[in-house]
Order: C-alpha cells, then structure tokens, then sequence
C-alpha cells in the first residue's frame, strides 16, 4: 500500500520541480536546494495505520510503533508549550538537563513501563537498563530530546529510538541487531521517519494528532547539493575532514546545519 491511496486530504505546500537537475550545478536557489524538489502534491495520504498494515508484518512490532508515535505527540506538544529551563542537574554523560529533556524522557519511560510490547529500556539520560516487563517481547534505547541545547534558539531538535528483540538485548548489540528505529523532528512540521519491511517511511502529523505518511521508501541521494557537516571544528585538526569540507565548497554545495 502506498502513500498516494489514503483517507485523509493534507494540504501540502508548492512543488518545484526536478526538471533543472542536471544543471544544479551552477544553480544556488532556493528551488535547487530544497530536500522537495521531486515532491508533488497528491490529493490523499495513507493513515499511518493504512501503511502498518500493509508494510509491517510484525503486529507486536506495529503496536509499539503506534504507542511510541502516541508518545512522540506528547513531546511535540510539551515542547511547545513549555519554557526551556536550566533543570540544576546533569545526566551520567555530564551533559546539563534542561526542563523539556526530563519531560521527554519522562513521556518515554511511562511508556515503556506501562507498555505491554517492553521487555526492557535505557535513556540516555538514565542510561542504566531497566526492566519493564517480564512478558514483553522489545528493548528500547532512546535519545528523549537530541538537540536540546539549541531548542533554546527554537531551532529543529528530534528524539531517536533504537529497537531490539529481547532475544538479543542492548548489551554487544550494534545497529544491524535492531528490529526497528525511527527518528522524530520537531521542526516547524512534526514528522517521523520509521524503518519498516521494505524501507523507509516518513510520518506528518496533522490536523487531530492524525500521523499520515507523507514519503515511502526515502533514499540518500546518490548525487545532490547540500552537506551538512557534524563537529566541524574537527576540520581544524583533521587533514581529509577538511579537504572534504574544502571540495564541498568549491564545488558550490549549499550548507544545511543546525547544532
């Protein structure tokens, strides 16, 4: 089932098209840099309960899918509402916590003490791993809030949750373990991206707390114009980081961080 046969009309902004792309070279517009430049508009989106359905065999896996999902609502809706605030305590890693930090984190961990589906879970803010569950078939590990020492400047910040099978647990696991992850941005859109059978799904939250999905099946572009550097002040000491940096800005390529 795909994204274009739903039951709830989204109205999505303007789409500029592709069609330019081979001379993007020597275009620096908005309409060559935007991450849309493919998208057109579609008169309904599938509800996030359509696309399960069909791209989600596992129904143990659904249902956690549905209740973090639920719980990423309430942070997107906390964030909003409540003033970033010096909490006067720090996490293991020796980071500061901010108020909405501990709201997140506080959201997630109700879930997964009171979920049925949650064997076992660790934050990182409370990275020690706590048993929720003796019947429950996942282990979740999750970043509440990653970004948070920019929300301040009302910047995109997003939450992260790695999912394993409790066959396999968290400890010596690595990323290839995980039976599902999903990635949630609290931007001036809500939206989540959540790995399913066969790729990956990006989720908008709409009108009525509604998830619909809004992209399937989201690959990295194999050629593009934008790079978005992490830690950049390692190019400073580290010779192919910033000849790597050096080419991206030679060649033109348009500069998209936050952090």
């Amino acid at each position: 089932m795909g994204c274009g046969a739903g039951t709830q009309k989204y109205q999505a902004g303007p789409a500029a098209s592709d069609a330019e792309s081979k001379n993007h070279g020597e275009a620096t517009g908005a309409s060559h840099t935007s991450i849309y430049t493919d998208a057109v508009a579609k008169d309904k989106y599938d509800s996030l309960a359509t696309v399960l359905e069909g791209k989600l065999k596992d129904s143990k896996l659904k249902g956690l899918v549905k209740e973090l999902l639920a719980a990423c609502v309430q942070i997107s809706e906390a964030i909003r509402v409540n003033l970033v605030t010096v909490n006067n305590s720090s996490n293991t890693f020796g980071d500061t916590q901010l108020t909405v930090d501990i709201i997140a984190d506080n959201i997630l961990w109700d879930l997964a003490k009171t979920s049925k589906l949650v064997f076992e879970a660790s934050s990182e803010e409370e990275p020690a791993i706590m048993r929720t569950n003796e019947g429950g078939q996942f282990v979740l590990c999750w970043d509440p809030l990653d970004g948070s020492s920019i929300i301040d400047n009302n910047w995109a910040v997003g939450t992260i949750v790695g999912v394993w099978d409790r066959s396999v647990g968290l400890i010596g696991s690595t990323g290839r373990d995980q039976v599902m992850s999903l990635v949630v941005l609290y931007g001036p859109r809500t939206t989540a991206f959540v790995t399913l059978d066969d790729g990956i799904y990006e989720f908008t939250l709409g009108s009525g707390k509604e998830w619909i999905c809004s992209r399937e099946k989201i690959e990295i572009r194999k050629e593009c114009k934008m790079f978005s550097p992490a830690n950049l002040r390692a190019a400073q000491e580290v010779t192919g980081y910033k000849n790597l940096v050096d080419y991206y800005m030679e060649k033109k390529y348009t500069l998209r961080y936050t952090g």
